[in-house]
């Protein structure tokens, strides 16, 4: 229901804002702001003129223009001696006001433009979190301390569905990916090492064979959540024809690594991940050959991000110490 003391047709204002319509601003330029500053500080034509490089006329012609547009007189002029009036000292400040944030607005948006400014959204593993966002993106800041990274947990799948909907500019996730308009940059390949409850008889051991594991109950990644890389997790052990018996699927790898601390099963998961040492899981060795797993960056390959260029160049720099001890 309107209001009985406000038409239904006047636009709708919020108390205290003081915007005006843009139809009723004066038509005020920049230059004859940069124009009246001079003339203000100068307190002479000629020097104000001489200072930013133009005639008196032109000069003395726009100062007039402003003084119109505002519907004051700023300056006091005689033959001998040019002085503010009371409009004019007060226009001073304003003034200034305006030609920096002009100038502090222009230098924002180039930054922005040069990819130096601005927020990149970063989506990562869980395992990713700990084994490469401690050396990236400390250095990416450094480099570019403008950019505010926003950085948040999210599976494979999360990463690959917020990439398609332009959610977060880049992924930290598990390969391969085989998506249309999705393009990657490996970071490092690694093996696959076996979890086990640091409870169990296995968690005594150097090295456990594929036989040996394929005896045990089995945790692996839901295969819809990333369907190459949980056929990679257990692939040493299908393709060695041993039947799986697999007793939880779990989305992530977060969750998979709390199944087998409480003593559910065993699995096998990337090597990097023993940096992360988490109470009633101990890492095996695996003897013999096993599928190599990649971490790589994923991002939109139509993405027109500056701030993503600058991150993947720096990423590409840092891949070959990622994924190594003491990194």
């Amino acid at each position: 229901m309107a209001s009985p003391d406000k038409p239904e047709n006047q636009p709708f204002s919020l108390p205290g804002d003081r915007t005006p319509a843009i139809e009723k601003l004066p038509r005020i330029e920049l230059r004859q702001l940069r124009y009246f500053l001079a003339v203000a500080e100068e307190l002479n034509f000629t020097r104000a003129a001489a200072r930013i490089g133009i005639a008196q006329p032109p000069l003395s012609q726009q100062i007039i223009a402003l003084e119109a547009q505002l519907g004051a007189q700023l300056f006091v002029r005689s033959r001998r001696a040019v002085s503010l009036t009371r409009e004019g000292e007060a226009f001073v400040a304003y003034a200034r006001r305006i030609i920096n944030a002009t100038q502090t607005a222009a230098e924002v948006i180039q930054s922005i433009s040069r990819g130096e400014d601005g927020p990149l959204s970063i989506g990562a593993i869980f395992s990713s979190i700990y084994l490469v966002a401690p050396v990236l993106l400390p250095v990416f800041s450094q480099r570019f301390p403008k950019v505010r990274l926003q950085l948040q947990e999210m599976t494979i799948s999360q990463q690959i569905a917020a990439l398609n909907e332009e959610q977060i500019d880049v992924g930290i996730l598990r390969g391969p990916v085989a998506v249309p308009g999705i393009e990657t940059l490996k970071l490092f390949e690694e093996r696959f090492v076996a979890v086990v409850p640091s409870s169990s008889p296995l968690a005594k051991r150097k090295k456990l064979s594929v036989e040996e594991i394929a005896r045990e109950p089995l945790i692996r990644v839901y295969p819809s959540a990333n369907r190459d890389y949980s056929r990679l997790m257990l692939a040493s052990l299908s393709d060695a024809g041993y039947k799986l018996n697999v007793v939880q699927e779990v989305m992530d790898t977060h969750t998979l690594i709390g199944l087998v601390a409480a003593g559910f099963g065993i699995s096998m998961v990337p090597a990097s991940l023993r940096k992360i040492h988490i109470d009633g899981i101990t890492y095996v060795e695996i003897d013999g050959d096993t599928p190599m797993t990649t971490l790589q960056l994923a991002w939109r390959s139509d993405s027109p991000s500056p701030i993503l260029k600058h991150f993947i160049a720096a990423a590409t720099e840092l891949a070959p110490s990622l994924g190594k001890p003491g990194t």
